[in-house]
């Protein structure tokens, strides 16, 4: 069962993005600059994109299969090499909209072949070089992304070391410093609440707010453990502010990975009730009122469900 609140859209998988302030901006596609070309492949995703018509569910899957129908089916390094000019960017600016919404190697390996061509011919924009980093950073490949980091016009703040090898589960990193995180995996054992939420969404800072300080919510502060998703903006910051002043709470950024591909992670915040790793309920959003999450307290109350 699932009982819909208000909340903040993120972009990793959702097309109807209804953020506030700064999450908008710092999760707007990096390439928001670059302007579709009537008749193009880009023009054609964008248009998409944007029709209101369309339901925010089936926008990507309508994407994808317009990207499906135009692209080459194989991006391989002399592929990409034997583009004209003029189709490279075009097909570049595709897949980057394509990328920002759907984190997944084989997107990205084709986005990195389409930009290895344009730095060859010293043909990328600094907007390009943005989405290239941008879709490295929402599959933490930061070390990648750190490396392209010198081609921007003002260099940004050097992502962190990812230390340790990968474990069995949902894997989380766990954040040490600015300069590093650790590979972990989220506990799944017995009944928890796992809530999904992002330092740039009000509705999270306001559940958060709630639930670490107002006595109604003390009963779910031991079973509940804090997932943030990671898009194209890494909030290392914002999370480590958020764990100096919480270390019995912590924020645990997301990896990207197909063991997640059953919780859902595309708005915040979510509140999931899992036994032993299982979704069995999902409270969405907060409005001002505070979410209904009586279900999942009688559920945790009687340890059945």
């Amino acid at each position: 069962m699932k009982h819909v609140r208000q909340a903040c859209r993120h972009a990793i998988h959702a097309f109807a993005v209804l953020l506030l302030g700064a999450f908008a901006f710092a999760l707007a596609p990096a390439a928001a600059g670059t302007q579709a070309v009537p008749g193009s492949l880009y023009a054609e995703l964008q248009a998409l994109d944007d029709d209101p018509a369309l339901p925010a569910a089936g926008r990507l899957a309508a994407m994808r299969l317009a990207y499906a129908r135009a692209a080459p089916d194989v991006m391989q390094p002399g592929d990409c090499a034997a583009l004209p000019d003029a189709r490279l960017q075009d097909l570049f600016d595709a897949t980057a909209l394509i990328a920002f919404y759907a984190r997944d190697p084989a997107t990205l390996a084709r986005l990195q072949c389409l930009y290895d061509t344009l730095q060859t011919r010293a043909l990328a924009t600094e907007d390009q070089h943005r989405a290239m980093r941008g879709a490295l950073i929402a599959l933490q490949r930061f070390d990648a992304a750190n490396a392209l980091s010198a081609r921007l016009s003002k260099t940004p703040s050097a992502l962190p070391e990812i230390r340790g090898t990968p474990l069995p589960g949902r894997p989380v990193l766990r954040l040490d410093s600015l300069a590093q995180v650790e590979r972990a995996v989220l506990a799944e054992d017995g009944l928890r609440v796992v809530a999904v939420v992002h330092p740039y969404c009000g509705f999270s800072r306001r559940a958060l707010e709630a639930i670490t300080t107002a006595a109604e919510y003390a009963w779910l502060r031991d079973h509940l453990q804090l997932l943030v998703p990671i898009g194209q903006v890494w909030p290392g910051q914002e999370m480590l502010d958020w764990n100096a002043a919480h270390p019995d709470l912590p924020m645990q950024p997301m990896v990207a990975d197909p063991a997640w591909q059953d919780v859902e992670t595309d708005q915040t915040p979510l509140f999931h009730l899992m036994r032993d790793g299982k979704v069995i309920d999902t409270v969405a959003g907060w409005p001002p009122e505070g979410a209904d999450l009586r279900a999942l307290r009688a559920a945790l109350d009687d340890g059945t469900h």
